[in-house]
């Protein structure tokens, strides 16, 4: 009896696997576009600040994120934020809010989220 020498079909094309990898981080950024005017103007606040906590061994990249620290974290922002903002500019207004600091916790879910993933693409891409 003769032996076929067949591939599977995902050996056939081999990138399809790997290519959606960086598709979830670029989703999460176009969305992140589409924030309103105040979640975006605490978006690039956050992002500013998240970047200090972005280096090997950080806690934003523990296997599992301990939540009481995120919710530190998130709270410690909040309080910076306030104390830098003016009465009279437009993020002072989104601040004083009610419900804002679940807002910030989110939006820094969000940013950890996606630096861990921009940071470990968890496949080998070739």
């Amino acid at each position: 009896m003769k032996k076929m020498n067949v591939l599977p079909f995902y050996m056939t094309y081999p990138t399809v696997a790997y290519t959606k990898e960086n598709g979830m981080v670029e989703d999460l950024e176009y969305f992140q576009q589409m924030y309103l005017n105040g979640a975006r103007m605490l978006q690039r606040e956050i992002v500013k600040s998240i970047s200090i906590l972005d280096y090997d061994g950080s806690m934003i990249y523990d296997a599992y994120p301990d939540q009481f620290m995120l919710r530190r974290l998130s709270a410690k922002l909040l309080d910076k934020m306030k104390k830098q903002t003016k009465p009279e500019d437009p993020l002072y207004k989104v601040l004083v809010q009610e419900g804002i600091d679940e807002l910030v916790f989110l939006i820094l879910l969000n940013e950890v989220l996606k630096r861990r993933h921009k940071k470990d693409m968890g496949f080998l891409q070739f």
